[in-house]
């Protein structure tokens, strides 16, 4: 069953954040404070969000961040996936492929829904969340 983790939680947390804040740089120690979210889980998080090019980073004593690419080029489906969030509705559905094809009367319904749901993730950009 898909359930939201706290990891994913904060990722999206983060990112709204400095989106709604005009993209400015941030310390990643700020951000802990303002979102109250742990600063290693965060400097995980955000390190997550720079490989996939989400966010840049600058290293140092201090870290700072701020958004890499254009708020309407960043989907809720970006963001789960630079985490690492396991996406699909059930087991089934993890690649869009069912062994059990010939067997299951729900592999239609499944791969129908899971396509749905990643279609709608991928809809909503910052953009549209924080108008």
């Amino acid at each position: 069953m898909l359930k939201i983790s706290k990891k994913w939680w904060y990722a999206l947390k983060a990112i709204l954040y400095i989106a709604e804040n005009n993209q400015s740089l941030f310390k990643i120690s700020t951000l802990s404070k303002d979102l109250d979210i742990s600063e290693s889980l965060l400097r995980r998080i955000i390190s997550d969000l720079e490989k996939s090019w989400i966010v840049t980073t600058v290293k140092g004593r201090i870290w700072w961040v701020k958004l890499w690419k254009q708020l309407n080029s960043i989907s809720v489906f970006d963001i789960l996936k630079s985490v690492w969030e396991e996406l699909w509705i059930t087991d089934c559905t993890k690649w869009l492929f069912c062994v059990n094809i010939n067997n299951c009367s729900t592999t239609n319904l499944f791969t129908n829904l899971q396509k749905s749901f990643n279609w709608i993730l991928k809809l909503q950009t910052l953009d549209k969340i924080i108008k």
